[in-house]
This record gives structure tokens, C-alpha cells and sequence, in this order.
């Protein structure tokens, strides 16, 4: 009996570590399902540089492009839900809705960081001086204005998709996809494409140098980019009738599978607040033309739920979206 009691005690001694250390145990995959240079890459970097830090374990970081997004977040729902995979994107809504994937917006966990306005812009020798001819030959040239964005379900080619829901006009591009927000905006800078209606930040150092010229802001005012040399008009100065939608953009941060262990919940939570108080978090803000947002997870995924709700339900009765809303419990707004 005693050599019984002294063999228990040495394996809980042994075990004891290993029930004591608590996660993160290992290494974090951090999947960006986009090429590098795009809103989620910069963000999703920026952010799991400090967490590293902070959890005391590696961030791997692995650009995953491919089906606007939906190779890379089916790599991290396929993969086990104990919080060593994560996801840098936007809110995720549209996927589902869209025919791109079988999840639902509720079986992600969200952390939105910053809120990254879309902006309608053109290469700086377009024939579209105004949004008011951009408009035009989109009405009278349907089928003939080519439009870049990063693909059915990225957030250039949803604020397009709402736009067409208040005004059918805004439907008469055509729609060419790219593998990333950066490469729509550089095919639009090369002249493939006549406008990108991609993301801020995405195009803000274009913007300051004035090789692309912003027509329109998709904000419900007119906003000022520092380091831009003008006032961008917000696009309701043009169509009134599309306040009731704006702001167009997204919020981007981090996402893991909403079945996470608590205790990795509330580590990667604690991780990412601390990293978005940083001196470099803030800089970015103003560097990328953007508001940086830390939100806590309730407060994200909150954002999820009220987006999903608009957002899905404008694509669907508009034609955008292929699957009804209500077949992921999506509420009407």
C-alpha cells in the first residue's frame, strides 16, 4: 500500500505542470484568408504581434487566399476548436448567404478592432472626374464600367451589392474579382479596372500621393483621410436616398470557432484589448485612415449579429445572395 501511495503521488506531481499551465500551451496559427497587403493581413500582423507577446507563445501568421476569403476560414473551421486556430477578417456574415459556405455567422467568435470606411475611387487619368459621371456612365453604358473588388463576399463587392439595393443603377458595373482588397486597388491604379469601391486603408497611401483620386466616401458624412489633400464627399451628397444604409465598410479584427474553450476565450480577449491600447495600434489608425474600435467580444459579437441582420437580408431580397438568411436563423432587421 505504501508503494502504491508513493507511485499516485510522484504521477500527480508529474501531472501537475501540465494541468497547471493553461493555454495557450503551444503555438497560435493566425490563417489571413487573403494575400498579404490587404485590411485583414495589416490588422491581423499588427495585432498578433503584441499577443505573442503577451501569451508568451508564437503567432504564426499564414495568408490562405482563394473564394473571397472562404478557403482559409474553412481551414480554421476544420480544424480543432481549441483556440490555436484563429482567423484575421472582417465580420463575419456573408458567407453562407452568398453560397460560399455552409456556417453560420454565430459559429464564429468575433473581436473587432478597427472600422475601415469603403471609399469609391479611380486612377488618378480616369475619365471619371466626379461621382457624378462615374454614376452616369454606369447608367447609360450598363454592362460597360469595369469595377474591381476582391470577390463575392468580400466588402467592396457587398457595399456595391447594398448600393444596387437602393439605387439599381450602382448594378451596371462589371464585376471583376481579385484575390485581396490591395489587388483590386492595384489593378484600379494599373487601369484594369475603372473604379474600386474597396477599403480605406487599402488605398490611403494611393490616396496621398494622388495617383488614385476618391470620388465618394461610403460614410454618412464627408470625412478628411490624413495626409489626403481634400475633403471626400460622402456618397449621400449624390444619392440621398442611400442614408438609410450607409456607413458602408466593415469592422476586421480576429475570429475563432464560437465553441472555443472559455479558458482560451478569455485569454485571447485579454490579449487582443492590450494590444489594441498600444502606441502602434493607434498609429495605425491614423496611418491607415481608419477608427480604431477594440471592442470586447460581447460588444463584437453584437456587431455580428446586427450586420448579418442587415446586411444578409439586403443582399437576399436584392438577388445578391443566392441562400435565404433564414436558413442560418438570421433575423430580419
Amino acid at each position: 500500500m505504501k508503494k502504491l501511495l508513493v507511485f499516485l503521488l510522484i504521477a500527480t506531481m508529474l501531472a501537475a505542470p501540465a494541468l497547471a499551465a493553461g493555454y495557450p500551451e503551444k503555438g497560435i496559427t493566425l490563417i489571413v484568408p487573403w494575400n498579404a497587403g490587404g485590411s485583414s493581413d495589416l490588422i491581423g500582423r499588427l495585432l498578433a504581434a503584441d499577443m505573442e507577446q503577451t501569451l508568451g507563445v508564437k503567432i504564426s501568421v499564414v495568408n490562405t487566399p482563394g473564394a473571397a476569403g472562404t478557403i482559409g476560414m474553412n481551414d480554421a473551421i476544420m480544424a480543432p476548436h481549441d483556440g490555436y486556430t484563429l482567423i484575421a477578417n472582417a465580420t463575419p456574415y456573408g458567407h453562407g448567404v452568398m453560397g460560399l459556405a455552409d456556417w453560420s455567422p454565430y459559429d464564429w467568435d468575433y473581436l473587432a478592432a478597427y472600422y475601415v470606411p469603403g471609399i469609391i475611387a479611380v486612377n488618378k487619368d480616369s475619365e471619371f472626374k466626379t461621382f457624378e459621371q462615374l454614376y452616369d456612365a454606369l447608367k447609360n453604358n450598363p454592362g460597360k464600367v469595369k469595377g474591381g473588388t476582391a470577390g463575392a463576399g468580400s466588402t467592396g463587392y457587398v457595399n456595391m451589392e447594398v448600393l444596387k439595393s437602393v439605387d439599381p443603377v450602382m448594378g451596371n458595373y462589371k464585376s471583376i474579382s481579385y484575390t485581396g482588397g490591395a489587388a483590386a486597388v492595384t489593378a484600379t491604379l494599373a487601369g484594369e479596372v475603372d473604379f474600386t469601391p474597396q477599403l480605406s486603408n487599402e488605398m490611403i497611401d494611393l490616396l496621398r500621393s494622388g495617383d488614385l483620386v476618391a470620388l465618394a466616401s461610403l460614410t454618412a458624412e464627408d470625412i478628411q483621410l490624413d495626409g489626403v489633400s481634400y475633403v471626400i464627399p460622402s456618397i449621400k451628397n449624390f444619392m440621398p436616398e442611400t442614408e438609410g444604409v450607409l456607413p458602408l465598410g466593415d469592422a476586421f479584427g480576429l475570429m475563432f470557432p464560437a465553441d472555443a474553450p472559455q479558458e482560451a476565450k478569455d485569454a485571447l480577449e485579454a490579449a487582443y484589448l492590450k494590444a489594441t491600447t498600444t502606441d502602434a495600434a493607434k498609429d495605425f489608425a491614423n496611418a491607415k485612415g481608419v477608427i480604431l474600435q477594440a471592442l470586447t467580444l460581447e460588444e463584437s459579437n453584437a456587431l455580428r449579429d446586427a450586420t448579418a441582420s442587415r446586411v444578409t437580408w439586403i443582399l437576399f431580397d436584392g438577388g445578391g445572395a443566392e441562400v435565404s438568411p433564414e436558413k442560418f436563423n438570421i433575423p430580419r432587421p
